[in-house]
């Protein structure tokens, strides 16, 4: 099997998520804000860590700890733990970690942490 044809099982990537994008926006006065922003929405699977990782995660108080397992695209190319975040079922993850598997550029692995007393539309 050569890397660019690792296999993806598109069937258990069920999952509506959005990615939102960071960026600064000036006002009138020259105030900088803050604002993110819907970048690229696509389907992936979405699952708990494994136990070992749990409790790795649990150490370092992150225990709503996901991944996001998604196809590779164009878009996702600039994707960082910075200046992206990932919105899911009304929760929003920040970026702790991203894992082009294999560096086929066909799957990201993406670990997301629940960001503390957040949910989208707050």
């Amino acid at each position: 099997m050569t890397m660019s044809k690792l296999s993806v099982d598109i069937g258990k990537m069920n999952k509506r998520i959005m990615i939102q994008k960071q960026t600064v926006t000036i006002d009138a006065e020259g105030n900088h804000t803050s604002v993110w922003q819907d970048y690229f929405s696509c389907y992936a699977a979405v699952n708990g860590v494994s136990q070992r990782d749990y409790w790795n995660a649990r150490q370092q108080h992150e225990e709503n700890t996901v991944t996001f397992r998604m196809r590779c695209c164009s878009a996702l190319k600039l994707l960082n733990t910075v200046d992206y975040r990932i919105v899911c079922s009304g929760l929003i993850y920040d970026i702790t970690g991203i894992d082009n598997v294999l560096f086929a550029d066909s799957v990201l692995n993406i670990r997301g942490v629940i960001k503390d007393g957040e949910s989208e539309g707050d």
